[in-house]
């Protein structure tokens, strides 16, 4: 009898002592795995956000390129080239990374720089009877926005579709 009453005593003091233990190993656990999430998030974050900057600078590149072109220059279409055989390659980064919108939006603005590097070259516009309103320049510009509009989507910012105009007039008053 002796015996039960120490085992009792015994209990009575580690049952408790378990369950302090259970109770604080568990929120450290899940605390941990939130953490590792965050780490996962950022991690994937910083990387679209990268190469959405990267692809929407080399789309910017080659609007540059063909905004002044001189046909007497012939060295622009070939850098025009080089620049969509670049947003090509970004784009397979951006099929890696980004969500279905970043990635739709993407392949527009790789199919309208397209279109404006092939109007340089030869003057004609390849996609004018799907698009007759619209320039390849227009479009692209037009891509490049909705672009913008996904990934800041993706990446969660604030105000994700609120944009200024590229070229704003001079009204405008910060706030």
């Amino acid at each position: 009898m002796e015996m039960i009453v120490g085992w009792l005593q015994d209990a009575a003091v580690l049952i408790p002592i378990m369950i302090g233990a259970v109770a604080g190993a568990v929120p450290t656990a899940m605390i941990e795995r939130m953490r590792n999430r965050a780490a996962l998030d950022t991690r994937w974050d910083s990387a679209i956000q990268r190469t959405c900057a990267d692809f929407a600078a080399c789309a910017r590149t080659i609007l540059d390129l063909t905004e002044h072109h001189d046909p007497e220059i012939p060295d622009v279409p070939e850098a025009t080239r080089r620049e969509h055989s670049r947003l090509q390659v970004l784009m397979a980064e951006v099929r890696i990374l980004g969500d279905e919108a970043v990635q739709l939006a993407a392949r527009r603005v790789v199919r309208h720089a397209w279109a404006l590097q092939v109007e340089t070259a030869t003057g004609t516009d390849p996609r004018a009877a799907d698009h007759p309103s619209l320039t390849p320049r227009e479009r692209l510009l037009g891509a490049l926005f909705d672009f913008y509009r996904a990934a800041r989507r993706q990446l969660r910012v604030p105000a994700a579709a609120e944009l200024i105009p590229l070229n704003p007039p001079d009204e405008v008053v910060l706030r």
